[in-house]
């Protein structure tokens, strides 16, 4: 755990924040007058779940206990850095120093989380307490092997009985609150976050036991609780089942991707193997990333609604940029250029109304398969969900349906299976093959490097091949390198009546801090001053990034700058996902007591989210060649 993660872990940030301004209580959040601009009425809103800030009057700004910290006191990273440590206990070292001590944390983290699944377990298979777990499995069809297998528990319905087990054995209590196992109360004291539920332990692809999904047993919401964002779990990294499913994915070269545990826990009952759940997530890059060396065949299990929602959409089109690949390509003339081609085959299986994977495969495995088999083509699904709202009769939806589609139909890279989409889109807005071809050409010559470029076929085909860090610090490594291409990335976000990107888009305290370091940079600053000046924090913070990121070879700087745009629009789509999650909040709490400010909010969060349609559509085209279709139809 870094110094950062560290100081996080320890400080509240309603202790922290309330040290400097007087908060109230609203419901589960805190408001305050804004202590950054003169108001009467509080909009200055903490919210404890997600231990962020935000301003929702004339600053509009938020963030995190150290951005907080840094503009109060108006203190640079490295002196906020200083202050909270200090407040917090925690010894400062450079994240190179404290790699080995961080590596030692994590393993007594884990050696946690596998006592807790142990203890869950036995209390499922031969505790009488565990009698409420042994009816529910049993209800749902799951036998005693999957329980075994799968280390399936069950947790008590007391206050602290894995908390007072575990203290027994010699843990401590921030270690188990570091894991996510037990709650703060406001009165000092502390309680199992798992209390009587079945209990599903959250591997990762090595099987180790990093966070747990519980399923409420009777009456009780939420029905499902996952453990919280931990230094070993992160729900947007991590495939449930993926430890067990690996074989089987390699075995059959195909992944299917469902929704929950239980769907999951059935599928590898019925001896279908090659099934892993997302934990009800659009799927991520990260998600994907553990995917690409086992398989180039997708399958995603959709329940008739979710295979029209945007959050689909929003998860293909991470899919799409995830599993893009540069291809080495031999042009007439004996020069060696690269193309961007979609290097996975992705289906769309659509389940029969009011049934998920789980009731299916109970009922009738053969089914499953039959769908399975009939899994629609992503292009397909592409087709029917990009023309949806469009009037197809008319000459704009026709040229609409064009814009979106032409894209999609140049990544194929199969010239049989193109040809085919061709003649789909051909037939769809009542056009001639060749005039589709002609808007196929136009858009891959807007990709493709000049033909009179001579490229090493040697070096590596992706700009970012090493993904070591987040997206955070990728969109770092690039501005560090290529500073110019930020304007360009920018006027995406502009087109798009969106602001360009800023601090606040980021979501780690160093990255927040660099970026706004790297604006402030004058003209004409030499590198190694302008680094020299920083604090030592973040000197030490620009190195990792940079080492740890390969520099952008002259063979790839056209599909590295596509790739950064795409980064930079994904970054602002998160950061907008966040505030619709606090938001939310609000409204919630808003609805529950009646308050007038729930339709404000409400407005709020749809402004936020056709905000989000609009990037999501973005992720979903090539930036160039759709701002060369804007510029041609407003001329």
């Amino acid at each position: 755990m870094s110094a950062v993660d560290e100081i996080k872990a320890r400080l509240d940030i309603v202790d922290v924040i309330s040290s400097y301004v007087q908060l109230q209580r609203a419901g589960r959040n805190y408001k305050a007058l804004c202590p950054f601009h003169a108001e009467k009425t509080p909009s200055f809103i903490v919210f404890p779940e997600t231990q962020t800030w935000h301003c929702f009057g004339a600053c509009g700004t938020g963030g995190d206990l150290f951005s907080f910290v840094m503009k109060y006191e108006n203190l640079d990273f490295g002196e906020a850095l200083k202050t909270l440590a200090q407040r917090a206990g925690v010894t400062l070292e450079t994240p190179r120093q404290g790699d080995l001590r961080q590596q030692k944390h994590l393993e007594k983290l884990y050696e946690i989380h596998a006592a807790a699944a142990d203890y869950f377990n036995k209390l499922l298979l031969e505790s009488p307490y565990g009698q409420p777990g042994r009816d529910y499995v049993a209800r749902r069809g799951l036998n005693e092997e999957t329980i075994r297998r799968f280390q399936l528990g069950y947790a008590r319905d007391e206050w602290r009985a894995l908390s007072d087990h575990l203290l027994a054995r010699g843990y401590e209590r921030q270690d188990l609150l570091e894991c996510g196992l037990i709650i703060p109360r406001e009165d000092g004291g502390f309680y199992d976050r798992f209390r009587g539920r079945l209990i599903i332990p959250i591997r990762d692809i090595r099987g180790r036991v990093i966070g747990f999904g519980g399923r409420v047993i009777g009456q009780g919401e939420p029905k499902y609780m996952n453990s919280p964002q931990t230094p070993l779990f992160d729900k947007s990294h991590v495939l449930f089942g993926i430890d067990m499913a690996k074989g089987a994915i390699r075995a059959r070269n195909q992944v299917v991707i469902v929704e929950g545990y239980m769907d999951v826990l059935q599928a590898h009952q019925a001896g279908i193997g090659n099934v892993v759940a997302s934990l009800g997530t659009a799927l991520t890059e990260h998600q994907l990333n553990l995917l690409k060396n086992m398989t180039k065949t997708y399958i995603l299990a959709l329940d008739p609604d979710a295979a029209g929602d945007q959050g689909t959409l929003r998860g293909l089109a991470v899919a799409r940029h995830t599993l893009d690949k540069a291809v080495p390509i031999v042009t007439s003339r004996g020069w060696i250029r690269y193309e961007s081609r979609l290097d996975a085959d992705i289906r769309i299986m659509t389940l029969p109304e009011g049934q998920d994977p789980d009731d299916l495969i109970r009922e009738s495995p053969d089914r499953w398969d039959e769908l399975i088999a009939a899994a629609v083509p992503v292009v397909d699904y592409y087709f029917d969900v990009n023309t949806a709202d469009l009037d197809m009769r008319t000459a704009k939806g026709k040229s609409e349906a064009v814009r979106r589609l032409v894209p999609i139909l140049f990544e194929i890279s199969d010239q049989v299976q193109q040809t085919h989409y061709i003649q789909k889109l051909a037939r769809l807005v009542r056009m001639e093959e060749p005039d589709i071809r002609r808007q196929l050409q136009a858009y891959g010559q807007t990709q493709r490097q000049r033909p009179n470029e001579r490229v090493d076929i040697e070096p590596e085909t992706e700009p970012f091949a090493q993904r070591t860090f987040t997206l955070e610090e990728q969109c770092l490594s690039t501005l560090l390198r290529r500073p110019q291409w930020l304007d360009k990335a920018n006027k995406l976000l502009t087109d798009l009546a969106l602001r360009p990107l800023q601090e606040d888009d980021f979501g780690r305290p160093e990255n927040r801090a660099l970026f706004a370091a790297w604006q402030r940079i004058p003209e004409g600053t030499d590198w190694a001053g302008w680094v020299a000046q920083l604090p030592p924090q973040l000197q030490n913070w620009v190195d990792l990034i940079l080492d740890n990121s390969p520099e952008i070879q002259d063979s790839a700087v056209e599909l590295a700058e596509r790739d950064f745009e795409r980064s930079i629009l994904d970054l602002r789509r998160r950061n907008i996902d966040r505030m619709i999650q606090n938001i939310q909040l609000l409204q919630s709490e808003s609805l529950e007591q009646g308050d007038a400010k729930a339709a404000e909010y409400h407005a709020m969060v749809l402004a936020l989210k056709r905000d989000r349609l609009g990037l999501d559509r973005a992720l979903l085209e090539n930036t160039a060649w759709g701002k060369r279709q804007k510029r041609e139809r407003v001329a």
